[in-house]
């Protein structure tokens, strides 16, 4: 009688577990998470496990990565289903296969069956499928290929940075601040601004970043809203209002906190990054790291007081708040506004509104702003120019290089496509990545390249790199520009009225262009306009203007 009742209890058992293994089988592939669920599981795992902040960051962008390819490959998954029943029939029998089948050998002959099944109704199908539906299949293969193709150069584009190119440094419901990639892991061809970064802060209204400071100067550049920030340097407070278009200089190691002033719109800070300790890297520190609760005796009797007392202050703090209305106007009191002094240079390091000063051009078709070192001192000091371009829409800024700036764009508002003429793309590309002799008489190789710009993308031109920008929304195109190594720069137009090309001699024009010098006048005397002018989209007088080949004859003089 026991026998039989452990024989019973035996079986039971076995049951059960056989039961358990299936349902943990199909939990598996009907349960998995979905990639936001597995992003903030690799999140939580670099805050557990990633000491130091730079390693966690590193940790979280390496989980954002991966989500979005997890993404990517979803999507194609799911183009490929819809598009071929007989891979969709496959993959569910798969499933099946898993499903239904513990033994490991047992599912392997499954999913066999399963691919033997998929074979023979392809091959079914090639046989009887109908000419039509089989060039329709290779046309969108085509597709995909262009469209892999085209993915393919934009990733291989060294000088465009789209919005998976930035990292959350830190975010919460009120806001957060985004970090740009080192300029130098995405090229060494950036190799010039390699010590310089590029992050954007979003406040959402009544929005309060708590103190911290960075080991690097910053300039930034209030490109939405309105707010109030303050610094502390020594024994010296500066609260100052920002307000759209205001510029201001923080040097390194500065306390900075700030808070956005409005109740319905957010506050947008670009900024730009220049570390002074580790080219290229920096870190944002907060003062409870160093009074944190695990802190050593000599903190705790520095500030003569109780570790339990000094938990409780540290215990809630956060990074990003909301504050009240009271709170707000007692962080903007004794705040300055932005200047713009008529005479030139700033009496003060406050901050500076390049809006508010005289355009550098204005005309129907936009605005260009600039401000330097004679405007803002701390802009000397930097050897940057900021400036600020405003497009209507189906305008252009006419093809131009700088002698010697690298400029950094940030777009603020609306939409635009832009084309630069790239010799150093060419040299990277030639076999074996060696750039190779070429023989005497041959023209150097160069390479146009377009982009889509908008805004959360960033954009480097360097020296020397004709370049148009051409606003292609329905609205205005709005951006900010950063441009390092701005003294002795000059701006060079290949087109417009004040192009380049009208001082040169008759004799250079004839040699140069093949044909009398009064027909190369014709051509590039043609347009009335300067720096902005219509784009190539343009309607006049009811006929489309051709687009102007001005990038492609740069290149044949480069």
């Amino acid at each position: 009688m026991d026998k039989l009742k452990a024989l019973l209890l035996f079986l039971t058992v076995l049951v059960l577990s056989f039961s358990f293994t299936l349902c943990h089988q199909d939990f598996d592939v009907d349960n998995r998470p979905d990639p936001e669920q597995r992003l903030q599981q690799c999140r939580q795992q670099c805050q557990q496990q990633q000491r130091g902040q730079q390693l966690r960051l590193q940790c979280e962008r390496r989980c954002e990565e991966q989500y979005q390819q997890e993404r990517r490959e979803q999507g194609r998954d799911a183009a490929v289903g819809s598009r071929d029943p007989a891979r969709r029939q496959y993959e569910e029998c798969k499933q099946q296969c898993v499903r239904q089948r513990h033994d490991e050998q047992q599912r392997r002959q499954c999913e066999s069956r399963c691919e033997a099944q998929y074979e023979e109704e392809r091959r079914e199908h090639r046989r009887h499928g109908n000419p039509g539906r089989k060039r329709e299949q290779e046309q969108e293969q085509e597709r995909e290929q262009q469209s892999r193709k085209q993915s393919e150069g934009a990733d291989n584009n060294p000088y465009l940075f789209d919005r998976e190119s930035f990292y959350e440094q830190v975010r919460s419901e009120h806001g957060r601040v985004r970090i740009l990639q080192n300029f130098l892991e995405k090229s060494k061809l950036l190799l010039g601004i390699a010590n310089y970064r590029v992050a954007i802060a979003e406040a959402k209204p009544h929005a309060f970043f708590a103190p911290h400071h960075l080991d690097a100067d910053v300039l930034y550049f209030a490109a939405q809203g309105c707010g109030a920030i303050t610094t502390i340097r020594h024994d010296k407070k500066e609260t100052h209002n920002l307000q759209r278009g205001d510029i201001l200089y923080v040097p390194a190691g500065s306390i900075v906190y700030f808070v956005n002033k409005d109740s319905n719109d957010k506050l947008v800070l670009i900024k730009l990054i220049n570390p002074v300790s580790t080219p290229g890297r920096f870190e944002a520190n907060c003062y409870s790291s160093f009074f944190a609760p695990r802190s050593s005796n000599n903190v705790l009797s520095m500030l003569q007081t109780r570790s339990d007392r000094l938990q409780k202050l540290f215990r809630n703090q956060k990074k990003i708040m909301q504050a009240s209305e009271e709170q707000i106007r007692e962080l903007s009191r004794q705040s300055s506004e932005g200047h713009q002094w008529p005479f030139g240079g700033s009496e003060s390091e406050g901050t500076f509104n390049i809006l508010r000063k005289r355009p550098s051009h204005s005309s129907r078709r936009g605005q260009m702003h600039e401000a330097d070192g004679h405007d803002y001192s701390p802009l000397k000091q930097l050897d940057i120019r900021v400036s600020y371009a405003n497009l209507s829409s189906g305008s252009m800024i006419a093809p131009f290089f700088n002698t010697r700036s690298i400029k950094i764009a940030v777009p603020v508002k609306g939409e635009a496509y832009f084309e630069m003429v790239c010799p150093h793309l060419s040299e990277q590309r030639e076999s074996g990545g060696e750039q190779q002799e070429e023989e005497q008489g041959r023209r150097q190789s160069y390479q146009k390249i377009r982009s889509e710009m908008s805004t959360g993308k960033v954009l480097v031109i360097p020296p020397g790199h004709p370049a148009v920008t051409v606003a292609s929304g329905s609205e205005n195109f709005e951006a900010v520009c950063f441009e390092i190594n701005a003294e002795r720069n000059e701006r060079n137009f290949l087109a417009g009225k004040n192009n380049v090309f009208n001082n040169m001699d008759r004799a250079a024009k004839e040699l140069a262009f093949g044909m009398p010098a009064r027909e190369v006048d014709e051509v590039f005397q043609e347009q009335k306009e300067q720096v902005i002018v219509a784009g190539p989209e343009e309607r006049d007088h009811g006929r489309r203007r051709p687009v102007l080949p001005m990038l492609d004859f740069a290149a044949a003089f480069m």
